[in-house]
């Protein structure tokens, strides 16, 4: 994951506040991570994996506004089990806060004629109402 300094650095922080998403940007794709975490790792084979943990902040990186050099199609394959969706397109993203518990999240390609949410999640915040918000988490 690109940034993952930064993510050793504050995760504490964000779990400590309940951060529900940290968005970054820099690669030029787009990607959501499931609630993982940097305190605890599974390690099979000398293979270190970060362990899905509902107190983890969703990260996304939103760096796919272009640039000159184009789209960042190397980093999608193989897809990591922490991504719980990557795409190496140009798009944009509408974050809608629908109250202070319910938040709309859908990422779009801009390719798409018509509009298309290639990726969405509905967040629940977790200071005001604590539940497990990821579709694909299984304890």
């Amino acid at each position: 994951m690109e940034g993952e300094t930064m993510r050793v650095m504050y995760e504490l922080w964000f779990v400590k506040n309940k951060v529900d998403i940290v968005f970054s940007g820099h690669v030029h794709a787009y990607e959501r991570s499931e609630r993982i975490s940097n305190i605890a790792y599974n390690v099979v084979n000398g293979i270190c994996s970060p362990v899905k943990d509902q107190s983890a902040p969703v990260y996304i990186t939103i760096g796919d506004g272009g640039n000159i050099e184009g789209l960042a199609t190397k980093m999608t394959e193989p897809q990591p089990k922490y991504s719980a969706f990557r795409e190496a397109s140009f798009g944009h993203t509408i974050l809608s806060i629908k109250n202070r518990t319910h938040t709309h999240y859908g990422w779009h390609r801009n390719q798409d004629s018509y509009t298309v949410e290639a990726d969405t999640m509905w967040f629940y915040n977790r200071f005001w109402h604590p539940i497990n918000d990821s579709p694909s988490f299984h304890s």
